[in-house]
């Protein structure tokens, strides 16, 4: 199939996918394209994210962490303007993603794919995939991965015409992300534990998962007071104690 072909078939699926509810459809059709585990979407600005879609709570979860920990394959795709191929999470470097990296495996993802969404001379944002299994990307989902985030951006550059220029468009903004709150919690945690930003992102991503909540609920619940995590001494097993 030559490139004339893939760009067609990936514009058809995405044309079919047209009258799904935004920004959701379009992380479905990313992931129905590429054959993937699943796959998050974010919209970038040097050090800014905004989460446009996560085709699962796993996804969103782990695009969240890469936000707060600042590493990652999305904010180096971003960075770089190139795809971040890691096709074996477990065995990677242990100087790529020290946090990130074991994050991920612990959710049992195990191969991890970024692709930046370029529009011209910037790059707007980043398309993740995640895989359950370890190894390459097959020759197929290689060479579709540009012409999808290409797709994305030919998407969502049309989503936010019918906008102001300085406002993003509400079609473009996944109301299940709160990474706004994520960030606080997070800036919360390191000054009540007296610890770095990047060791209490760690804490707050494994609270969430030993008491089997989104880390953007239990982000909430820090900014509202209702939960602290609290220091070794005091912690409970998931590693919190109620607000006082």
């Amino acid at each position: 199939m030559n490139r004339a072909e893939r760009m067609s078939r990936v514009a058809a699926l995405f044309a079919d996918g047209a009258a799904s509810v935004a920004p959701r459809s379009l992380c479905g059709t990313s992931v129905a394209a590429l054959l993937v585990s699943s796959a998050g979407l974010t919209l970038m600005s040097g050090d800014h994210s905004s989460p446009v879609c996560a085709s699962d709570t796993r996804a969103g979860d782990l695009d969240d962490l890469q936000f707060a920990l600042g590493e990652g394959p999305c904010p180096d795709a971003h960075r770089s303007r190139t795809p971040i191929f890691e096709p074996d999470l477990e065995g990677a470097s242990t100087g790529r993603w020290p946090q990130f990296a074991p994050a991920a495996v612990d959710v049992g993802v195990r191969g991890v794919f970024a692709f930046p969404l370029n529009a011209g001379v910037d790059c707007i944002g980043v398309l993740t995939l995640y895989q359950d299994a370890a190894g390459d990307l097959t020759p197929d989902q290689a060479a579709d991965g540009p012409l999808v985030a290409e797709a994305l951006v030919r998407s969502m550059l049309t989503i936010q015409s019918g906008s102001g220029p300085d406002v993003l468009a509400r079609e473009l903004i996944d109301v299940d992300a709160h990474r706004a709150e994520v960030h606080q919690a997070t800036g919360m945690v390191a000054v009540q534990l007296g610890i770095a930003i990047t060791d209490a992102a760690l804490r707050l991503r494994a609270f969430a998962y030993a008491s089997g909540r989104s880390v953007a609920a239990v982000a909430r619940d820090i900014v509202d007071r209702r939960v602290r995590l609290a220091d070794d001494a005091d912690r409970d097993e998931a590693g919190g104690v109620p607000f006082e």
